[in-house]
């Protein structure tokens, strides 16, 4: 499959070669569970466009599927392994078969039965960026530090991460080993971590990779007050912090927001909401995922224009919640 790269920007990790695409193939709909009907075919052929497309960092976790996720990435990759940088996570285990029966583990046990079953699963040899899933708050961050750094220097990991740390529990982790990665959700409606991580990365030199960047879907504009998800489509759940509740009517003010942004410029919203996460200096990559090509080149035109600052400052604008 052959296309044109659209233009796409890279960053060097410092002290690796490790080049990071400004856009990231999230592989959480590669689990085959979660999202609603996929084809496992479509989602091979997006991978292989993504990389024709010039991404680099594919993004996973154990928990994707109960491995199926890492395992169908590593199959479809192949002898592609060493033209992408492979995150993979660490911490999150489940009972057998209940994906939803899961608990925080870093323990140095867990931590070094994880790494094996995902170099397998992954068929490779080692892993670009390894990154802690969710804090442990029974296990010493030390403990944790200590037992991934062991990997680096035996050269089963080239990188470390952390994913969904406050910045308390970030500040002590930089304290016992380099943290390469932060990985955290930010959109539009999620703006949380803007004062606080953010800066905090940039002062000591951590790359921000951001997961959710057009929430789940939601700033799309393909969903409203009546939208109804499936039992297998984690979205429909009582608890999501986008699609649930009163957040979600508000969350729709937003995407009213977008809508307009995208109708004056002549883009799709999701591009709009794309291109938002991107103008944020602090954001190495921002990471999203597609069940297929055409869902893969539609995210990917956000690259190509730019907002202006009557837009920046018109999407930022806080919305008024209801009361």
């Amino acid at each position: 499959m052959n296309m044109t790269p659209n233009s796409i920007t890279y960053r060097i990790i410092s002290g690796t070669d490790l080049k990071l695409s400004s856009l990231g193939f999230g592989c959480h709909q590669l689990s085959g569970f979660g999202w609603g009907k996929v084809s496992e075919g479509e989602l091979v052929e997006a991978v292989y466009a993504a990389i024709d497309l010039g991404i680099t960092l594919f993004d996973t976790a154990p928990i994707y599927g109960l491995g199926y996720s890492e395992k169908l990435l590593g199959k479809t990759l192949g002898h592609k392994r060493k033209d992408v940088i492979l995150a993979t996570k660490v911490g999150l285990v489940w009972d057998k078969g209940k994906v939803f029966r899961k608990w925080n583990d870093n323990s140095s046990a867990n931590i070094l039965r994880e790494i094996d079953q995902s170099l397998k699963n992954l068929r490779t040899d080692y892993i670009d960026i390894y990154q802690i899933h969710w804090p442990d708050l029974k296990t010493p961050i030390s403990y944790t530090l200590e037992t991934m750094q062991r990997l680096k220097k035996s050269g089963k990991i080239r990188a470390i991460g952390c994913c969904n740390f406050s910045l308390e529990q970030l500040k002590e982790a930089v304290k016992w080993a380099k943290i390469t990665t932060v990985q955290i959700p930010y959109n539009l409606v999620d703006r949380k971590d803007e004062l606080g991580i953010m800066p905090f990365c940039k002062e000591n030199g951590i790359n921000v990779l951001i997961y959710s960047p057009i929430a789940r879907g939601l700033l799309s504009g393909k969903y409203n007050q009546t939208s109804k998800f499936g039992k297998d489509d984690h979205r429909g759940r009582s608890t999501d912090a986008y699609f649930a509740g009163d957040n979600y009517r508000d969350n729709l003010k937003m995407v009213r927001r977008i809508e307009k942004v995208a109708v004056n410029l002549n883009k799709l919203p999701t591009q709009v909401a794309l291109r938002w996460v991107l103008e944020n200096p602090q954001v190495t990559s921002a990471i999203f995922g597609v069940k297929n090509v055409k869902q893969l080149k539609e995210n990917m035109g956000c690259l190509n224009f730019q907002l202006s600052d009557k837009d920046m400052i018109y999407l930022s604008k806080k919305i008024k919640k209801d009361t």
